[in-house]
């Protein structure tokens, strides 16, 4: 069961006291966390890659800003980076990943709607999406996106100013094709969004044409430099390419650097991850190697050259059973809602019709449901799901 508030301010009340009064420094006075943020920035170590991470100041404010309007949000902020892993948890999850739609204009060679039979799933509305955030006021973060491409919800700015609104922190990911369409390009940026990653696995069209089946390269480079542009007149980056590493691109690895600052990008970062989407071995034949030591120095050197910031996703290290720290943290802290408003734990997770948790409209009373306790305590005992066994390295036998 989740905590009550009297237990929690017996157990935090001084330390929640502590963290709202200096949420409420930071709102009064920003200019105190931009030095803090500088400062930091200044020190980062630039020898090496490093994790992907948002525009530090607005994503700390907006999170800053959240805490004094919605003092629960910073409740359960505090009680879910303490709290164990267990069956049963006494927060709810801070971020999760929200699909806007299923349906997609591209049939990508490595991913889920090539797999997927059947029709989409309905296109979650505004007004499902409004009713989700209300009942959820202790999210920090939300992912707009997952099978699907957003755009093609025309409800996506709806759902972003909605979020923002009430200072939670939204990015999404977009395949770069409806970009032109109605001015797109300036409607993401000017919704409030906190990032925009652009999905871009190819240097040169015959490559990208190829892995995004069904894309025009050339219209996509262009929509991609037009939303850029618009971007450099603003007072942040708001935009980030991502590029998917497989067998049919790694040796396009330096060029994507040199493409992200043609098209005015200044952040990008190489993903080493190829799920498969819930399937041992599925897309085995286009998984890759993480870099060497060589390559890496080379990346450095030329995004320093290009003015690129580049940065890695990179999860070779698997989880591991055994030892609860070393578990796979989804189950204990995430979700992803599909479009039509089904729980599942993971979006990572394509077929995706047999697995439901529950409903989204009712998810503080699903998270420590007989399902999901049964769910983490599998996870806990060593006894991984099908779905889920991709992502781990397992003792023979389980």
């Amino acid at each position: 069961m989740l905590m009550s508030d009297e237990e929690f301010m017996r157990l935090y009340g001084p330390r929640f006291e502590a963290a709202l009064a200096e949420a409420r420094r930071y709102v009064d006075d920003p200019a105190i966390l931009r030095r803090e943020v500088d400062a930091q920035a200044a020190l980062a170590d630039r020898s090496r890659l490093m994790v992907p991470k948002p525009d530090q100041f607005t994503y700390r404010m907006m999170n800053y800003r959240g805490f004094t309007r919605f003092p629960e949000r910073l409740k359960n902020n505090i009680l879910a980076r303490d709290e164990s892993r267990s069956e049963e948890c006494l927060s709810l999850p801070f971020m999760m990943d929200v699909e806007p739609v299923s349906r997609c204009n591209f049939r990508c060679i490595m991913c889920a709607t090539v797999k997927r039979e059947g029709k989409p799933k309905p296109d979650l509305s505004l007004e499902d999406f409004k009713r989700f955030m209300d009942r959820n006021p202790q999210l920090m973060e939300v992912k707009i996106q997952g099978v699907g491409e957003p755009l093609l919800n025309r409800d996506l700015f709806g759902m972003i100013e909605y979020a923002t609104a009430r200072d939670t922190w939204v990015r999404t990911t977009v395949n770069g094709s409806l970009l032109h369409v109605d001015d797109n390009f300036k409607r993401l940026v000017d919704s409030g969004i906190g990032e925009v990653q652009t999905s871009f696995d190819g240097a040169t069209k015959e490559v990208f044409e190829h892995i995004r089946a069904g894309a025009d390269f050339d219209q996509i480079v262009k929509n991609l430099t037009a939303l850029n542009a618009y971007v450099a007149g603003k007072d942040r980056d708001h935009t980030r390419m991502w590029v998917l590493l497989q067998s049919n691109n790694r040796h396009q690895l330096l060029d994507f650097i040199r493409m992200a600052a043609r098209m005015g990008f200044r952040r990008m970062t190489y993903s080493v991850v190829l799920t498969g989407w819930g399937e041992e071995n599925s897309f085995s034949d286009l998984k890759v190697r993480p870099f060497t030591e060589q390559e890496e120095s080379r990346i450095l050197e030329l995004a320093e050259r290009e003015g690129v910031e580049v940065s890695v996703w990179n999860c070779t290290d698997r989880f591991r059973i055994g030892n609860p720290a070393t578990l796979c943290p989804v189950p204990f802290s995430r979700a992803f809602i599909g479009s039509d408003l089904r729980i599942l734990p993971c979006g990572t997770i394509g077929h995706y019709d047999d697995v439901n948790f529950g409903h989204a409209l009712a998810f503080r009373e699903t998270w420590n449901s007989p399902t999901y306790r049964q769910f983490r305590r599998a996870h806990l005992e060593g006894r991984i799901p099908s779905f889920c066994r991709e992502c781990y390295s397992l003792e023979e036998g389980l």
